[in-house]
């Protein structure tokens, strides 16, 4: 006689295996979806409307509509034609590694004392004019650095600037400069003060419009303040492999204390939206005794230049003497 047991027919494993598998999918689609999602916002940071728009990010009630322009418009404007400099190629942080090369013209002034511009994202050729036009008339010499960002390749927010910075200030010591300074605007601000914390290569920085944490930028913005909380972790989480770092470790506001000797003069807009008061402040304090700030009546970003051109050009060369001597230009070695 058979065992009932025996006779008992087997559990419903393939069943079993079934649900598990429809459990699976209906988690694993919307965790996939939930993902991709935060992914594509998370490169959209690089990707900022002003760049297809309003085409750099310097704007405010006096800031000319600037045209592509070439550097020789730049040449005329300057009534002298830059020489290229190129300083070789670095790569940009995160997953993507692009290989991008350094180029800065080259302005001989009457002293050896270099001041090189790091612009703003988007910034064309001709952006430089008005800032290499009163530090060559001071009698410095000027390297303005390229900006290397349009719609395509999307802006790093000084993260590629400082590796930009860095290239060109070696580049200009291999040349025998030994006094070099740095005036950065808007992400050229904050890729200098980086570049300075990572390397002691410059005299004296002017940080013009400067944020002071990366995330903290962000998250000021109205559209990332709309998202739901969990969603924006994830595409603060996910931004890092775009940026090469979490966002809140890319933070000038600790590198200012980190300067190495270097001074410091902040230029901050009064009533800036996008880097407010407050971000100069931290940069303020954390470089403590050797800074200075300086304020702009504007309610733009960057165009301190623009507001107040007599002033900004008197206090940029002030702070300028107040940190270098005079002595004979010296022309670049040919590369």
């Amino acid at each position: 006689m058979n065992d009932p047991a025996e006779s008992q027919p087997a559990p419903p494993k393939r069943k079993r295996r079934r649900i598990f598998g429809v459990g699976a999918i209906l988690l694993g689609v919307p965790l996939v979806l939930w993902m991709g999602a935060a992914w594509f916002v998370a490169r959209s940071l690089m990707y900022p409307e002003f760049l297809r728009h309003r085409g750099q990010d310097v704007f405010g009630q006096h800031v000319p509509s600037f045209e592509r322009g070439s550097v020789t418009d730049v040449g005329v404007a300057l009534g002298m034609e830059p020489e290229r400099l190129d300083c070789g190629v670095v790569e940009e942080d995160g997953f993507r590694h692009r290989q991008v090369s350094v180029v800065g013209w080259y302005f001989p002034g009457k002293r050896r004392e270099v001041v090189v511009i790091v612009p703003a994202a988007g910034s064309p050729e001709t952006a430089m004019i008005p800032y290499a036009k009163f530090l060559l008339g001071a009698g410095y010499t000027v390297v303005a650095v390229y900006s290397a960002n349009n719609p395509t390749y999307g802006i790093n927010w000084g993260m590629l600037k400082r590796k930009f910075a860095l290239a060109t200030a070696r580049t200009l010591m291999d040349d025998g400069f030994t006094k070099i300074a740095a005036l950065g605007i808007s992400e050229g601000a904050a890729g200098v003060i980086m570049a300075q914390a990572e390397q002691p290569v410059f005299t004296a920085i002017i940080a013009d419009s400067s944020y002071a944490n990366l995330k903290q930028l962000f998250m000021r913005s109205p559209s990332m303040l709309r998202l739901n909380p969990a969603f924006l972790d994830t595409v603060m989480w996910e931004a890092q492999f775009w940026f090469g770092r979490k966002l809140d470790k890319i933070s000038p506001a600790v590198d200012a204390g980190n300067l190495n000797g270097c001074a410091l003069l902040i230029i901050q807009n009064r009533d800036d939206q996008v880097t407010p008061p407050a971000d100069g402040k931290a940069i303020f304090d954390a470089a403590r005794y050797n800074a200075q700030i300086w304020t702009v009546p504007s309610g733009g970003h960057g165009d301190g230049i623009y507001e107040d051109p007599k002033g900004y050009a008197a206090q940029v060369i002030n702070f300028l003497d107040a940190n270098f001597g005079e002595t004979p230009a010296a022309r670049p070695k040919a590369h």
